[in-house]
């Protein structure tokens, strides 16, 4: 199969340089990894990005959120990282949203090809579990659109204070509602003080958008032939250079409509 239709229309399957397969919205007309290789990129993002294996080395039980599940390779990446790191004994609950159900259907089958999962309905949200052979990790899908569903989630106790961000969602232009200073807001307002965020995008809206909203950024090596990265925490202060940058460019945060 090379393509298959979801609630938001079609989706096609796409081979990357690296031997994964990551997925082209229709909808969203973008694919969701960097063809250079999609596995490669979120162990570059995100795994690295959020100092993942740091914080296994450290035996730290931490709570992560991945912006947009999609293909599932953002905890497909975090599964391997608590399988091969075996003197760990971090427990690591791991939250996504993903707006078409029938893509998460879709990727369950294909990356998760003999996990077991559950469909639960609970204080008027839908979530799949998944159930992983590592007792080490829990990981819940919360079905709809995020900006609604996570509010909820965790005002019902469904979501607990993260500690790690993979904010990974279609692009700025495609979807702005995931990359507003409101949404930075909220995302700030459901983290723990150590919090590391991490996102391939490196424009200038969406940095003052992170600023903005109360975080302070850091750049960093992008993945394959993407320059810049950004990384982003709620400790420290923002290099000079960086803040004259923002301060220089006339781009303008996003705002939610």
């Amino acid at each position: 199969m090379t393509e298959f239709t979801g609630k938001l229309g079609n989706y096609k399957i796409i081979e990357t340089e690296d031997l994964t397969k990551t997925v082209w919205s229709e909808y969203f007309n973008e694919s969701c990894h960097n063809l250079s290789g999609a596995y490669e990129e979120t162990l570059h993002n995100y795994i690295h990005g959020c100092k993942v294996q740091e914080r296994l080395n450290h035996n730290i039980n931490f709570n992560v959120l991945d912006v947009g599940f999609g293909v599932g390779i953002g905890l497909k990446a975090l599964m391997d990282q608590l399988a091969s790191n075996t003197k760990s004994t971090s427990i690591v609950n791991y939250y996504s949203i993903e707006i078409d159900e029938d893509f998460l259907l879709w990727s369950l089958k294909n990356t998760f090809n003999g996990h077991k999962y559950q469909v639960l309905i609970e204080k008027s949200l839908t979530y799949y579990q998944i159930t992983s052979a590592q007792k080490s990790i829990n990981a819940f899908i919360f079905i709809g659109d995020g900006r609604k569903s996570l509010p909820k989630a965790f005002h019902s106790n469904l979501l607990n204070m993260v500690d790690v961000i993979f904010q990974d969602p279609f692009s700025p232009k495609k979807n702005p509602d995931l990359w507003s200073v409101e949404w930075f807001q909220f995302l700030k307002s459901i983290s723990n003080q150590n919090v590391s965020l991490a996102t391939y995008s490196s424009s200038i809206s969406i940095r003052k958008s992170l600023v903005a909203a109360g975080w302070i950024i850091e750049n960093a090596k992008g993945f394959a032939n993407k320059k810049t990265m950004t990384k982003a925490s709620l400790l420290g202060e923002i290099a000079p250079e960086l803040a004259q940058q923002l301060l220089r460019s006339p781009s303008l945060e996003i705002h939610d409509k």
